[in-house]
């Protein structure tokens, strides 16, 4: 027993000692320690009066998949591993190596008596679900893989004879007579007959029906995720090929429907379609691509010289953060404070140059980050017109307030990008806290009130611990709604918002958050201060997010110091052009030039529909007390003429800053280093005075 005492003696000491000299950072509760270096004050600067930026609002959707009551979503699409292989003759599907394997009824548990074998049964599911929602645009997808299940009956195994008799194949044309009952007992599924099946089921893109095709989901894992097929990996040009015959099928059907494509799974499906073999096997003008998505949008392109009709209206692409912690942890799908943290940041690698998260495919791959930039440089060059989206995607966190924020992060960005459209595809059957940031763009107080139409300029102060994004509607311009987040996981943060404005004096009229059940709440408006000078003042707890609803009562009487500094400069620089332009000799070159040339005029003629109209590209949605959402054609797509600096609307560049360790204050090194003497002494005097027995 004496020896047991004085063996823990010794290991109480060293502990102590340990962590009073740094040791133990990784046993420091983050309520202790910083993961990353955190902001007690925020900074904001927004400019309403500068020109302002059309925001999609098709960028607030969401995907089909589990539980979607409770989101305010204006786009619902179809996802799922079993889209695929999905035969809408019979409605059997298989999952592939994720559903191991096997052919089930899909999908499940949504069938009337008497109805399990009507053709399309996931298409009335996909619209269901929109009515009963109020997701006015409905997307489906389409098989482009080549092979169908013939059957529900359960696991399908890899021999020549399961791959004969438990799989139909897939053709994009049939060449006959569309019925509106498929033949069943043919060897073949039609994808035209398909959309002819729909669209008299439903109505055209521009009579109610479906609004978009997208052409298969994530074709550079068929041959992974359906390997009981013995699938070779598509090449690039057999993508191409397959993409261009069956967007000219659904064209012939229906020209108004948009086509979405290639919806491959993620950077690494961007840069080689997953099929390294193939991209270094290209020959002659082929090996000037950099990447995929070059080559795929230029051939897209050739091929619509040829079929005489647009074959891709959007380029599309899934994007779910492979970002991992300094210790490796995944904050996809990751718990813990450094998921959390991470998570908030991983956003960055869609907008920001100066940021590189830690995952193998973007350290390898720098050069195609940010992302975003990098799809938006390829459109212009290889297939001008052609819009972007991201029809699955996802930073994690759904259940946790750093889902949210990161969530609040990723729509900020697709607003700012000009992004067309996106659809949530989140990782966790509980993602209340990503529904929470979707509604407080998309109705914020419950009856339809939306974040706005038009992005205004908004500055952090280069913080990466806060977000800020502003915006209004062009109905509504002394209305200004600013979301604000503190990324801080300990920190309060004391937010000081300056109004750069010379035309109304802002208060904050009423303002939200989301709270810990993800709830979006009113927040009592007396704890923000609004002063004479267009600033406002508040004080933000650790993880949170506020949206300020700012009421312009009244148009300034004076201009604000520093928008009176910048309007002499104008004058003075007016006056001084003027005066260089009198001698003929001399070339004036105006810095400040009222007319933008665009480069890039050309736009998609394409159109998407809800209801009994056609939702034009950048149609407003607007709620209504009765919940229904009304379509409004009134925002058709222009150009601003004003000479816009590019940088006026990226986000803020910011450092990377690394993981610090647990700091401890000085005063408590001091007090646990005495006690860690103290207990030294005790051992000491244990193991060689103490001869009690």
């Amino acid at each position: 027993m004496k020896k047991i005492k004085r063996i823990s003696a010794v290991i109480s000491a060293i502990a102590t000692a340990a962590m009073s000299m740094g040791w133990g950072e990784y046993s420091v509760s983050a309520d202790e320690r910083e993961i990353i270096p955190e902001n007690s004050t925020g900074v904001i600067t927004i400019y309403p009066d500068k020109p302002s930026v059309e925001i999609s609002p098709y960028i607030y959707g969401i995907n089909d998949k589990g539980d979607i009551e409770g989101v305010t979503a204006t786009v619902i699409k179809q996802s799922g591993a079993e889209i695929s292989s999905y035969n809408w003759e019979t409605n059997f599907a298989s999952g592939g190596t994720d559903g191991k394997n096997r052919h089930i009824p899909y999908p499940e548990n949504v069938y009337s008596a008497g109805d399990e074998n009507a053709p399309g049964k996931l298409a009335d599911n996909l619209y269901v679900r929109s009515l009963t929602g109020n997701s006015p645009l409905r997307l489906l997808t389409l098989q482009m893989m080549g092979y169908a299940a013939a059957d529900g009956s359960g696991v399908v195994s890899s021999d020549e004879l399961s791959r004969n008799t438990r799989w139909k194949k897939v053709l994009f044309s049939k060449e006959d007579t569309y019925l509106n009952k498929p033949d069943t007992k043919d060897n073949f599924v039609y994808t035209d007959e398909y959309v002819s099946y729909l669209v008299n089921r439903y109505g055209s893109a521009n009579e109610g029906g479906m609004n978009g095709y997208l052409l298969d989901s994530e074709p550079d894992r068929w041959a992974e995720r359906f390997s009981v097929l013995g699938l070779e990996k598509v090449t690039p040009e057999e993508l191409t090929d397959r993409s261009a015959e069956l967007s000219s099928s659904v064209k012939t059907i229906d020209s108004e429907a948009l086509i979405f494509a290639p919806s491959l799974s993620g950077l690494q499906g961007c840069i080689n379609l997953n099929n390294q073999t193939a991209w270094n096997n290209r020959s002659g003008s082929d090996k000037e691509y950099s990447w995929f998505i070059d080559y795929y949008l230029a051939s897209m392109r050739k091929q619509e010289e040829e079929a005489g009709v647009r074959l891709l209206d959007v380029l599309d692409v899934h994007y779910f953060t492979e970002a991992t912690t300094p210790m490796g942890v995944s904050v996809l799908t990751g718990s813990g404070d450094e998921a959390r943290a991470y998570r908030m940041q991983s956003v960055r690698t869609l907008w920001d140059s100066d940021y590189t998260e830690n995952s193998p495919t973007v350290l390898l791959n720098k050069q195609f980050t940010p992302l975003i930039p990098t799809l938006q440089a390829s459109i212009r060059i290889n297939y001008p017109g052609t819009k972007l989206s991201f029809s699955e995607y996802d930073f994690g966190g759904g259940d946790d307030m750093s889902g949210a924020i990161a969530q609040i992060d990723a729509l900020g960005t697709f607003a700012k990008e000009e992004v067309y459209l996106a659809c949530l595809s989140p990782a966790t059957a509980d993602y209340s806290f990503q529904k929470a940031a979707i509604n407080l763009f998309s109705n914020y107080d419950g009856s339809g009130s939306r974040f706005g139409s038009k992005l205004i300029q908004a500055e952090n102060g280069d913080s990466s611990m806060n977000s800020v994004y502003a915006a209004a509607d062009a109905e509504n311009p002394e209305t200004v709604r600013v979301i604000v987040t503190n990324k801080n996981l300990i920190n309060p943060q004391e937010f000081e918002i300056d109004l750069q404005t010379v035309r109304y004096s802002y208060t904050v009229a009423s303002a939200y958050t989301i709270d810990e059940n993800a709830e979006i709440i009113p927040c009592d408006t007396e704890m923000f201060t609004s002063q004479t000078d267009n600033t406002i003042s508040f004080k933000s707890p650790p993880l949170s997010a506020y949206l300020l609803i700012l009421s312009g009562s009244e148009e300034l009487s004076e201009l604000p110091v520093q928008a009176s500094e910048a309007a002499s400069e104008s004058v003075t620089s007016a006056t001084e052009a003027t005066e260089s332009m009198t001698a003929p000799s001399e070339t004036v070159t105006s810095a400040d030039s009222s007319v933008r040339e665009n480069t890039d005029t050309s736009v998609s003629s394409g159109s998407i529909a809800a209801g009994d109209g056609v939702i034009n590209d950048d149609a407003v949605i607007d709620g209504s007390e009765s919940g229904t959402i009304s379509i409004s054609e009134t925002l058709s797509e222009t150009y601003i003429t004003e000479d816009i600096d590019p940088d006026d609307f990226s986000e803020t560049a910011v450092t990377d800053s690394p993981a610090q360790s647990g700091d401890v204050a000085t005063p408590v090194k001091v007090i646990v280093s005495a006690l860690a003497a103290a207990v030294g002494l005790g051992v000491v005097y244990v193991l060689f005075f103490d001869r009690k027995k």
